[in-house]
Parts: structure tokens; C-alpha cells; sequence
């Protein structure tokens, strides 16, 4: 039972971390902010000055953290539970 339990919530953390991506695909799609260049990202890290980087990759990573933080953990939890061997 623990192990049923323990594979729905593996299910719907991965599932929630899934759909969480594609919707922010989709929204940025809507706003018309098209995809991720990574090569322009690194290029204007690179030019900027650290004072002015640093706070906003804080600001990216947080949000990451709150969108995918709670999910991850569930996840990895579950993962756990499903690989200890219970007698």
C-alpha cells in the first residue's frame, strides 16, 4: 500500500513538473517572447557588468524554485520511498 501510494504521487509530481513547462512554453509562445537562445543569454552575461547579473539571476533562480521547488521534492521523495525495500 505504502508503495501505491508512494508511485501516484511519483506519477503526479512528474506530471505537475511536465505540465508547469509546458504552460510556460505556451505562455511565452502567447506573448510572443518565442524561445530561449542560450548563445544570446551567455553573450549578454558575459557583457554585463557582475553587480547588474547577480541580482538578476537570483530574482530567475527563485522563481524557479518556487515553480518547480515543492514538485522536486515530492518527486524525490517518492523516488526514495520507492526504492527502499520495506520487510
Amino acid at each position: 500500500m505504502k508503495k501505491l501510494i508512494m508511485f501516484i504521487f511519483f506519477l503526479l509530481s512528474l506530471a505537475t513538473m511536465i505540465l508547469l513547462t509546458i504552460t510556460i512554453s505556451e505562455l511565452f509562445t502567447f506573448l510572443g517572447l518565442g524561445a530561449f537562445q542560450l548563445e544570446v543569454i551567455l553573450e549578454q552575461i558575459q557583457e554585463s557588468p557582475i553587480e547588474d547579473v547577480l541580482p538578476a539571476l537570483g530574482l530567475v533562480m527563485w522563481g524557479l524554485f518556487q515553480l518547480y521547488g515543492i514538485p522536486l521534492i515530492v518527486f524525490l521523495v517518492s523516488l526514495n520511498g520507492l526504492k527502499t525495500n520495506y520487510k
